[in-house]
């Protein structure tokens, strides 16, 4: 499995030293439904389809990363000498993110369980464009409820004064749920597809189509531990 788009972060204070440091952030969906996003100073996608484009002396686009620097102003407060010192302060934090995003896994604890099969075969209905009947009408997979696939984030004001939105799937380059590569572990040896019957959660129309897809996925054995089973 392969690592998420990483994020390099060095920073620089001012003015009293200079130090530079790396973290490296990798995008993990712990479930589809769960991720979360600070906003930056300067990201969109790399592609030809890119959602915007920040022109900026603080920004810059290379043929594999997008470059930003980012000035953080905050007030320093010290005692010296019995008096209440204040110090104005700015952090300059360099930001650079990778544009190709690489191929990143998903490792579930418990892919056999009613989350595990529900989480993959959402992925996989979406990936595979499946559309199944219920009682109420024709049902079409969507993403709703996905912080980075169905919200939204403010980017600024339009030149009418009107607030501008983008997806937060556009805020940076990161992994598209449907290109994820899924596995896991499970106390039970069941495919997904048997998983998928047993855990009685999607619907049978769903289930029925999902099956040459889920049977094929087939948890790692896992550690037997009652007093983690619910």
């Amino acid at each position: 499995y392969g690592r998420g788009s990483p994020l390099l972060l060095s920073q620089r204070s001012r003015p009293h030293h200079t130090h530079t440091h790396s973290l490296t952030l990798v995008l993990i969906f712990s479930t589809l439904f769960s991720n979360s996003l600070s906003p930056r100073p300067c990201f969109s996608t790399m592609s030809s389809s890119r959602a915007f484009t920040v022109e900026s002396p603080n920004c810059k686009y290379t043929e594999d990363a997008i470059l930003a620097d980012f000035e953080y102003h905050t007030t320093r407060v010290v005692q010296e000498e019995g008096r209440t010192v204040v110090r104005p302060e700015t952090i300059t934090y360099n930001f650079k993110t990778q544009s190709k995003v690489p191929r990143v896994g998903l490792m579930l604890v418990g892919l056999g369980g009613n989350n595990g099969t529900t989480v993959t075969g959402g992925i996989i209905a979406n990936r595979e464009g499946i559309t199944w009947r219920t009682k109420t009408g024709v049902q079409t997979p969507n993403f709703f409820g996905s912080l980075t696939q169905s919200s939204t984030v403010r980017l600024g004001v339009n030149e009418n004064g009107e607030d501008y939105y983008v997806p937060v799937k556009d805020m940076l380059p990161m992994a598209n749920p449907t290109d994820l590569v899924i596995g896991g572990w499970d106390i039970s040896s069941l495919n997904l597809a048997d998983a998928m019957e047993r855990a009685e959660v999607l619907d049978y129309d769903l289930q029925r189509q999902l099956v040459p897809y889920m049977k094929e996925i087939k948890p790692m054995p896992s550690i037997y531990f009652p007093d983690f089973i619910a």
